[in-house]
């Protein structure tokens, strides 16, 4: 999408963001009683509203109350009703644009009532169509649109959510169509094919005016909404190709060293013109033949270790009997003085291998090969004995041997991937292009195999379910805004819908995409009178009150987002409980007469069940099951209340059980500058190599939860790189405990209209 068009889209977004705001904000003050000031009108003044509208007015108040529980002030909590709503309308009509565009469903917001989803609509909804014939067009659309949402909420539930406050406040008809008049302008009708476009819709929803005037009046975010929108910057499609095309598509690449199709795909991945993938050493002797190829000042290796340090038959086709002898011939001539510098180390490694499998099936045969196998080993020599390595030219150093460690593969279900700060979901977009290619070579793979081939009799089969194993498996998405999240949802699953639509499977045959990954930084929910009461029924009753310290701890999840480490305050919660029990007063100690303590039994403690240390063992996993029994079981409830408590508490475990993973590839755009006030003392306590940016904290939060052998990818302020400030982020954490592989220092004009010069780098994790 080039620049003018983008300043279109956001001259469009401002303008209904602007529209939609006025006439939510108007119709909760004039028709519902609920002032923007925070006052809710006495409900004896509702007399002319409804019985519907009653019942709507009546929800309304309780998500309001459900806001305020979370720390807002009512005038504070009505500005933030009215932004969900809108922002929701927004994403809901964009939503239908791209899938009428990708013919997922009939024409419904392109032409208003006008369009043929809505006529068709009406031919199975006679009462609608009463309505419409009636003049009520405007409420039989509502109901349409309303509809829609339903049947969509199954798929995509964080946008079409039935408890949400927009089915409740729906915008006057002639306001939807201002709003539809604008989405549905010459201008943009190219647009909605392209899946990047709801993230521009995402950053554009908060105007640059807006931003300004949060920087003049507090250099730092005064809170989540505000670091939040002070960091809507979309990431440029070549800047996430780079960073991940260099963490996961390196991964899978080293994986099948070198052998797979996203050697063509991946256009940014960085090849050296001369790798060499090592081979799992099997022996102390191979292990130290592999430290002197990497140029470790220790004696060289025999022949017969030194061609082990790589499994030759991961570079050359059947290498046995015929096949092996002609590449043998081929590249037997060229072992020349001048001839050996057209061969690759991995090259001459190979021939070595192939001369030691000869020797042991035809005696002699290395004596009638000595001369080749002395070439051999002068080049290698040379190449890993290289003098004056320090002063070498750009030029050289390029196309020096680089050793790549041997990583086993990994069935594709098994590969984790996170964005911390997903915004959109650039990231995981692109990250879903590449599963598709890693799950077909998976399948025909002889290691990988035979393990997808179990559960998917065909190829086809397993094509059919990449779209959901994808997102059930692979991707994971946090952001600490629910509209980024919406956005994120949704443009994943018209991703999911893409690969169904490339494989020809009509929309009546396709899986539902009904499980994913992509998870808002909230609070637990704020009511106590719920929590107290799922608290009474836990046994033993320490776990009672390690819950409720989980849910004080989540309280500052929607200020730190990721950089919460929950994982960890679960665990110290765990240990401290465990202390306690360990030091506690034994029942004969309390007693002042013992012999009578079965008499006169005390209270329950905090810890009656608990006989031995076993029971702490898996407290942590107890903990983590007693608040998913209790999202669950709150979810079962009646009432629009308990249900926004449940759908709160559901959001937060699945927050929760994020951290309790490891990932194979990070990938981000974080935040920059400094943390918003509420999370500032947190940030500074436990990020104290990196306080100083939020970024430096973001970039340590995603290193500590890699595998080994793991990468991170991140667009950054390039400040980092230099700033004294900075340097035990440099020292302690990028050059310590990780290994920088790639890096593009970017500079100015980058992310769109943020005045700040990045770098993008890749980092990765020791095997």
């Amino acid at each position: 999408m080039d620049k003018s068009l983008r300043n279109t889209l956001r001259l469009v977004v401002t303008q209904s963001r602007k529209i939609l705001e006025e006439a939510i904000g108007e119709l909760l003050q004039g028709r519902y009683g609920i002032h923007v000031s925070g006052q809710v009108e006495d409900a004896a003044a509702m007399s002319h509203l409804s019985e519907e509208e009653q019942q709507h007015r009546e929800q309304l108040l309780v998500h309001l109350e459900h806001i305020r529980a979370s720390g807002f002030k009512p005038k504070d909590a009505v500005a933030q009703l009215v932004r969900e709503i809108a922002f929701t309308h927004l994403n809901r009509l964009c939503a239908y644009k791209m899938m009428e565009t990708r013919h997922l469903i009939r024409e419904s917001v392109s032409r208003g009532v006008k369009s043929n989803g809505f006529k068709f609509y009406l031919a199975d909804h006679p009462e609608d169509e009463q309505l419409y014939l009636s003049g009520k067009q405007d409420i039989a659309y509502r109901h349409f649109l309303r509809w829609l949402g339903e049947t969509l909420s199954e798929e995509i539930g964080v946008l079409f959510s039935p408890h949400d406050s927009a089915n409740r406040l729906f915008p006057p008809y002639h306001v939807l169509e201002q709003v539809l008049e604008l989405l549905n302008s010459e201008e943009l009708k190219d647009i909605w094919t392209e899946d990047e476009t709801i993230g521009w819709v995402y950053q554009y929803f908060t105007p640059k005016e807006l931003r300004d005037q949060a920087r003049k009046e507090s250099q730092a975010p005064r809170n989540s909404y505000e670091l939040a929108f002070r960091n809507q910057f979309y990431t440029p499609r070549y800047v996430v190709q780079f960073l991940t095309d260099n963490t996961l598509g390196r991964i899978w690449y080293e994986m099948h060293q070198g052998n797979t199709r996203l050697k063509q795909q991946c256009t940014f991945l960085v090849r050296r013109p001369d790798e060499i993938f090592l081979a799992q050493p099997d022996s102390p002797e191979v292990t130290q033949a592999q430290n002197w190829l990497k140029g470790e000042d220790i004696p060289e290796p025999d022949v017969w270790p030194l061609a082990h340090t790589v499994d030759v038959y991961k570079h050359v086709d059947d290498l046995w009997e015929e096949e092996s002898n002609r590449w043998m011939q081929e590249r037997l001539p060229r072992l020349t003085v001048e001839g050996i510098k057209e061969l690759k180390t991995q090259e001459l490694l190979d021939l070595l291998f192939l001369f030691c499998r000869q020797e042991r099936s035809s005696e002699g045969v290395l004596d009638s090969l000595s001369r080749e196998i002395a070439i051999v080993m002068d080049a290698l020599r040379e190449r890993v004995n290289s003098p004056d390595k320090e002063n070498r030219s750009q030029e050289e150093l390029l196309r020096a041997p680089i050793f790549i460690p041997y990583r086993p593969k990994k069935d594709p279900r098994e590969i984790k991937i996170l964005d911390p700060a997903c915004g959109s979901g650039h990231f995981l977009l692109y990250c879903f292009d590449l599963l598709e290619t890693i799950y077909e070579e998976a399948y025909e793979d002889p290691e990988l195999g035979p393990n997808l081939q179990k559960d998917y009799a065909t190829l086809a089969d397993l094509k059919k379910a990449i779209p959901g194993l994808i997102l059930a498996y692979n991707l994971h998405g946090i952001d600490i805004d629910l509209r980024a999240t919406q956005i994120a949802a949704l443009a994943l699953w018209l991703r999911s819908q893409r690969a169904y639509q490339t494989l020809n499977i009509k929309s009546t045959e396709r899986p539902k995409i009904t499980r994913s990954n992509i998870v808002c930084a909230e609070p637990m929910p704020g009511e106590k009178d719920m929590l107290e009461d799922f608290i009474r029924g836990l046994q033993p009753m320490i776990l009672g009150n390690l819950v409720r310290t989980i849910f004080e701890k989540m309280q500052l999840v929607s200020e730190a987002g990721s950089l919460l480490k929950i994982e960890e305050e679960i665990r110290e919660a765990v240990l401290e409980a465990k202390q306690r029990w360990i030091l506690r007063p034994k029942g004969e100690q309390l007693a002042l007469w013992p012999e009578r303590a079965s008499v006169n039994p005390a209270q329950p403690s905090l810890f009656e069940g608990i006989t031995n240390k076993e029971f702490w063992n898996g407290a942590e996993e107890r903990v983590i099951d007693a608040l998913h029994r209790y999202a669950q079981g709150v979810s079962n409830g009646r009432g629009l209340a308990r249900q926004l408590f449940a759908d709160d508490a559901v959001r937060g475990f699945a927050f929760i059980d994020i951290w309790q993973k490891r990932f194979d590839v990070v990938l981000m755009n974080p935040p920059f500058g400094e943390a918003s006030k509420p999370s500032k003392s947190y940030i500074e306590y436990t990020y104290q190599r990196t306080k100083n940016d939020i970024y430096a904290a973001f970039v340590e939060r995603g290193l500590g939860v890699l595998v080994p052998g793991g990468m991170l990818g991140a667009i950054t302020s390039r400040s980092g790189f230099f700033l004294s400030s900075f340097r035990r982020w440099r020292e302690e954490i990028l050059l310590k405990d990780f290994r920088p592989t790639v890096l593009a220092d970017l500079g100015y004009g980058v992310l769109d209209t943020a005045m700040v010069e990045t770098a993008a780098y890749c980092l990765e994790a020791k095997l």
